[in-house]
């Protein structure tokens, strides 16, 4: 009656031996089979494909925890999967209906016979019988009997069971013992059964490459690789658990008994670090019952060492509990912790998952964990703990302090957002310690409110005492105030120069980096200054501070833009941003970085980040700190010939406050560069020496901020007054003193323009020198440009286009395309260079390709012998063009050709 030569299917072809032994025994009488396993392995696709394979009738019953109160439940089912004559199944409802009864033992055994006279009458057949291990009473005493009366019998009666901590000897497995019944053993699949089984959905070459991927998450278990396998995308590259996982993964544990599932939540809510006692303590259980759930878990492959194979198996656990059955083992296991002595960062993730802080020892606790938290960037935890320490904090000043320590972590993330819990703090400012108020007030300038910080101060002048560290952080603050809002620096503040005596070897890096900037600003790039930023950035993180986070590396960054030494700068900023986590320090950072390409004319590298800069975040985020960015990307753009983008950027809002702190400077200056190349020399110069004023009276009129001066003389050039302009460009040299700087090549060529034409060569030669040995590309592409007119003027045509050549070169590496166009403009341009030339320029369109070719090398200096070599023609040809040039443009010499067949230049070179 059995089909003996059906096949394994496929994806069960490791459970080959367990499907031979089970087909050979078809047909040759009574047998009894006892499959067992961990949950999910497979015994109940094997009993499916077992029956699917035989051709006999089949009675099945699968067996739950929630049947054992049913009597006769198991017989029930398996009945039901015969098909039974009328007369016979009357006869079997009857003997059900006594058996459900109150029947005495005589009684019993009379329904427990006449159901195996049924059943045997049906022979051959074959009986499954899932999870026997949850069978009722009755059911089991009647296999009992069963299993006497089965030598005889074409019956194959197989029973599955899963292991369970509490899988002791009982009378079933007594009679199955003395039955001699078949014993089959089906553990986990290997990987290379995992790879067959997905080789069924997959294809053998994806199941091949995906096999070693699944068995960690899986296991080995059926029904879990299954689970995955139907998560996976269309093209999978990851393997990546799922809904479907999830769901398979908690119908394994729900099937086990309920001391295993009550260990897997324990392990669940306390983590990786739980232990055998700690799981104990949790769940309520004895240390051998939770031994034996792990050992059952580790051996159904659901635990690997006693832990959860992947995260998301863990999460699902979790998931699975109500909320206040999770939020009650969440609290016992903070008790639990804190109880054994655990840090803070270990107890604190239980309280933020039970959300309870009514203890009194849980809020110091969170506080201590956002401490950690915001050391290792980790903002948003660290804000979760603060938030859950100041709902459950009853004290008034210290709900206060924790309310200060949110507001800074949260403006590490989103200033904007934090920004809301300021008006509260102003309000208990009185409560405050003096570096929480000293902090509160670097957020309330940085929002604009000065009237607030004012109060704030105040309350710091009467709490701070020169001792300890609250000195150093007052003295730090009087310093930050006198570089970045210097119309609040007059109240008591350190002078400079006293702050650098006091600094030593226990200096905090706070303290030195804004003395180092303060130092910069007031006195100029000193070694001494130099150095203290150096030794800042060299052990800078973007954590250090919880107080400010990036704001001392900040300093220290820009002491040294300040004071010319970029590229120091640049490689401390570039590892500051790849260190980076937080959407505030990286938007700084990106900050910095493009002042520092601003000035060194990377225009491209200066747009890109000032963009990132404003993406991370935007101008109402940046608040006052708004014009740095906003400063760097107009002024890029601006030297790029981008005019109409650089317009649209100051279309932005921007605080009024700002231009009261320093980095209103900046957009101050970089909104005169606009104006100035967009043809508005007035409106230019009213932004140049309001820079002035303010920096005059602020005590910060150093050039390395910003060099007013010779913008304004730029823009008085442009008005055409001279004498102004060499007597602002004077002032700068005496202010820079004979040391070489960036403002001082700017100076040069500037002062160049306002002197004699045979003079000009030496100082924009002295110019250039200097702006090639400070790397600023975009200041050295204008002093070789007006190099080369000089030149051209004085008629010295062949170094003038050399250098127009060299000139062109650096521009174009820069990006900046208007300066290009106006060294050697291409023929493309055409139309427009028209518009602007002289009536001489008219007879230019006059001359043919070739004629254009020859006298522009003349026009430059070239004889004809040197025309003839360039051009491969003879000297006489050259001759002739010329003569008919000059015919054309109504000139009698080389000297009078005009300056603008350079257009041409570019194409004959």
């Amino acid at each position: 009656m059995a089909d003996r030569g059906a096949e394994l299917p496929a994806g069960l072809v490791e459970r080959e031996a367990q499907w031979d032994r089970l087909t050979g025994l078809l047909g040759t009488g009574g047998h009894v089979v006892r499959l067992t396993g961990p949950v999910a392995t497979g015994k109940t696709e094997l009993l499916g494909a077992l029956a699917d394979a035989v051709d006999r009738p089949h009675c099945a019953a699968s067996c739950s925890r929630a049947e054992r109160a049913l009597p006769f439940g198991v017989v029930h089912q398996l009945f039901r999967g015969l098909n039974l004559p009328p007369e016979t199944a009357e006869r079997l409802d009857r003997v059900l209906e006594i058996g459900a009864g109150e029947v005495d033992e005589r009684q019993s055994a009379r329904v427990r016979h006449s159901l195996c006279r049924i059943l045997l009458d049906q022979a051959p057949v074959l009986v499954t019988v899932d999870d026997v291990q949850h069978a009722d009473a009755e059911s089991v005493e009647w296999l009992c009997y069963l299993l006497r009366r089965l030598d005889d019998a074409d019956v194959l009666l197989v029973l599955t069971e899963a292991d369970t901590p509490r899988s002791g000897h009982s009378p079933l497995h007594d009679e199955l013992a003395r039955h001699g019944c078949v014993h089959l053993e089906l553990p986990p699949l290997s990987e290379a059964g995992v790879a067959a089984l997905a080789a069924e959905q997959l294809g053998g070459r994806r199941a091949r490459r995906l096999a070693p991927k699944l068995y960690p998450v899986t296991g080995g278990s059926p029904l879990l690789v299954r689970a995955v396998l139907a998560d996976l995308p269309e093209q999978p590259g990851e393997v990546v658990p799922g809904p479907c996982f999830r769901e398979g993964l908690l119908s394994s544990l729900h099937r086990c008994e309920p001391d295993v599932l009550t260990v897997a939540r324990s392990l669940a809510v306390l983590g990786d670090t739980a232990g055998t006692a700690m799981i104990a303590d949790l769940g309520g259980l004895g240390v051998a019952a939770v031994k034996s759930a792990i050992e059952l878990l580790n051996a159904a492959e659901l635990l690997e060492h006693g832990q959860f194979r992947h995260p998301e198996a863990r999460a699902a656990v979790l998931a699975d509990m109500s909320t206040e059955d999770r939020r009650a083992r969440s609290l016992a296991a903070a008790r639990l912790r804190h109880d054994q002595g655990a840090s803070a960062v270990e107890v604190a993730p239980y309280l933020l998952d039970a959300e309870d802080v009514h203890s009194p020892w849980t809020v110091p606790v969170l506080v201590e964990a956002a401490d950690h938290a915001l050391r290792d960037e980790r903002i948003e935890e660290a804000v979760r703990f603060l938030e859950l320490a100041h709902r459950g904090c009853p004290g008034t000043q210290e709900r206060a302090a924790i309310a200060a320590r949110l507001a800074r972590a949260e403006w590490r993330v989103n200033p904007s957002a934090a920004a809301r819990r300021l008006p509260p703090l102003v309000q208990a400012v009185d409560r405050l310690a003096a570096p929480d108020v000293l902090a509160l007030v670097r957020q309330l300038l940085w929002d604009g409110r000065f009237a607030e910080a004012k109060r704030a101060l105040e309350v710091v002048e009467k709490q701070a005492r020169p001792v300890l560290r609250g000195g150093e952080e007052v003295r730090a603050m009087e310093l930050w105030l006198a570089c970045s809002h210097p119309a609040l620096a007059t109240r008591g503040q350190v002078p400079v120069d006293s702050a650098r005596r006091s600094l030593d070897l226990t200096t905090g890096p706070s303290l030195k980096a804004t003395a180092a900037l303060a130092g910069v600003l007031a006195y100029g790039p000193g070694e001494q200054v130099v150095t203290d930023a150096e030794q800042v950035l060299e052990a800078a993180r973007p954590s250090d501070s919880l107080s400010w986070g990036p704001e001392t590396a900040m300093s220290a960054l820009l002491a040294l833009v300040y004071a010319d030494r970029l590229e120091v700068a640049q490689t401390a900023c570039e590892r500051l941003l790849a260190e980076s986590r937080t959407p505030v320090s990286r938007a700084l950072f990106a900050a910095a970085r493009a002042e520092i390409a601003v000035r060194r004319g990377e225009l491209p590298v200066a747009v890109d980040q000032a963009q990132t800069a404003l993406d991370l975040l935007p101008p109402t985020g940046w608040g006052v700190g708004a014009g740095l960015p906003l400063g760097s990307l107009i002024t890029a753009l601006t030297r790029m010939g981008r005019h109409t983008d650089a317009a649209k950027q100051l279309e932005r809002s921007v605080p009024e406050a700002m231009f009261q702190s320093r980095h209103g400077l900046h957009y101050l200056a970089a909104r005169g560069t606009h104006y100035l190349a967009t043809t508005r020399h007035y409106a230019a110069l009213a932004d140049f020496l309001a820079c002035g004023e303010l920096m005059t009276s602020w005590g910060l009129d150093m050039p390395g901020l910003v060099p007013w001066r010779t913008s304004a003389a730029e823009a008085w050039l442009r008005h055409g007054n001279r004498d102004e302009a060499r007597r602002l460009i004077n002032e700068q040299l005496a202010k820079l003193g004979p040391g070489g700087s960036r403002t001082r090549g700017t100076a040069l060529r500037l002062l160049a323009a306002t002197s004699q034409p045979h003079t000009r060569p030496q100082l924009l030669a002295e110019a250039v020198s200097i702006l090639e040995e400070h790397g600023d590309q975009y200041e050295l592409a204008l002093a070789l440009a007006d190099l080369s007119r000089t030149h051209q003027a004085l008629r010295e045509h062949r170094r003038a286009w050399t250098i127009a050549r060299r000139a062109w070169h650096v521009a174009n590496a820069c990006d900046a395309a208007e300066l290009c166009e106006e060294l050697l403009p291409s023929r493309s341009s055409k139309p427009e260079v028209a518009q602007r030339k002289t009536p001489a320029a008219k007879g230019i369109d006059a001359l043919t390709d070739a004629e254009r070719r020859v006298a522009a090398l003349a026009a430059v200096g070239y004889t004809n012998r040197e025309i003839a070599n360039k051009l491969f023609i003879t000297p006489s040809t050259i001759e002739q063009h010329l003569t008919r040039v000059y015919r054309k443009l109504n000139v009698k010499y080389r000297k009078d050709l005009p300056a603008d067949l350079l257009t041409d230049l570019a194409g004959t070179a």
